[in-house]
């Protein structure tokens, strides 16, 4: 059976139908499956995670978060979500996803959105980053991985770093806002996949923009402050996005040496030191900010 026709039998189970059929694959994520489907006249998503999607992703978590989200009214409704497998399916939101647009032409929309998940009640678990990312680290050791110097150096100076950033107050948080989770739908912001989402500075939200281009981070984050960025500012959205480079970088490793460069014709090896070159960059330039 392949991987469409699975999905069409889990649709057409969990909506008690016979005539759900794909419609497209949606592009984005590293490794996930995820599938526009058209059963009983209405588009749905369907995802099925990718192999070792587990290690990243906590799905209590997750469905405990789409519970938090459903309030605010910035997110699809999810019909389904399997604890055990990851697999989800939700309501399709028609619009264009932000990263196919210019991005900074939404730069108003976008605040408006972030502030209102950001100055929410909503409760969340720590996002707890460097836990994580200690988490990665480890698994790539697991395969027998050596970490290059490079890494370690870069390492090092991000904990250095984030002792200057224990004080910032924590908020609600997506923590993977980049503009592939966006979708503008008429005058609306649909801001999708809160797998992620955490307790965390707000600004880490602004850093994920650098996915697209860390000029589009910059551009978000005068947006959301209304006037010139400080240093200080500055300073704290770098720190971010070089913490993402790293994680990005531990998590193409992982699924380089885990067979998926093959399995889904991509180079995570080339991938992962893209994103450590970024990391370099980041870091360099923020002594100089």
């Amino acid at each position: 059976m392949t991987i469409e026709d699975y999905i069409v039998f889990r649709v057409n189970a969990l909506l008690h139908a016979h005539d759900a059929k794909i419609v497209m694959r949606l592009e984005g994520g590293m490794s996930n499956y995820t599938y526009v489907v058209e059963c009983q006249g209405k588009k749905y998503t369907y995802r099925v995670p990718g192999k070792f999607a587990e290690k990243f992703v906590d799905r209590e978590e997750e469905w405990a978060n789409i519970q938090e989200v459903n309030r605010l009214g910035l997110n699809n409704i999810t019909e389904y979500v399997e604890i055990r497998s990851g697999e989800k399916l939700a309501e399709y939101v028609e619009g264009t996803i932000m990263s196919t647009t210019d991005v900074v032409s939404y730069n108003e929309m976008s605040v408006k959105a972030l502030k209102k998940i950001h100055n929410s009640d909503m409760k969340f678990r720590d996002y707890n980053a460097f836990g994580r990312l200690d988490d990665d680290q480890r698994y790539c050791l697991e395969t027998g991985y050596v970490f290059p110097q490079e890494y370690l150096d870069l390492r090092k100076k991000l904990d250095a770093i984030r002792a200057t950033q224990v004080n910032v107050p924590k908020v609600p948080c997506h923590c993977d806002y980049q503009p592939t989770n966006l979708v503008i739908s008429g005058d609306k912001l649909y801001v999708l996949d809160w797998e992620f989402a955490g307790m965390n500075d707000p600004f880490y939200d602004i850093a994920c923009y650098g996915n697209v281009g860390f000029d589009k981070a910059l551009a978000l984050l005068e947006a959301y402050v209304g006037h010139k960025p400080t240093k200080e500012e500055l300073q704290r959205l770098y720190f971010h996005r070089a913490f993402q480079c790293l994680q990005w970088f531990n998590v193409a490793i992982f699924k380089d040496r885990v067979g998926l460069s093959k399995d889904l014709n991509m180079d995570f090896n080339a991938v992962a030191f893209m994103f450590l070159g970024m990391a370099k960059d980041l870091l360099e330039n923020y002594d100089n900010l």
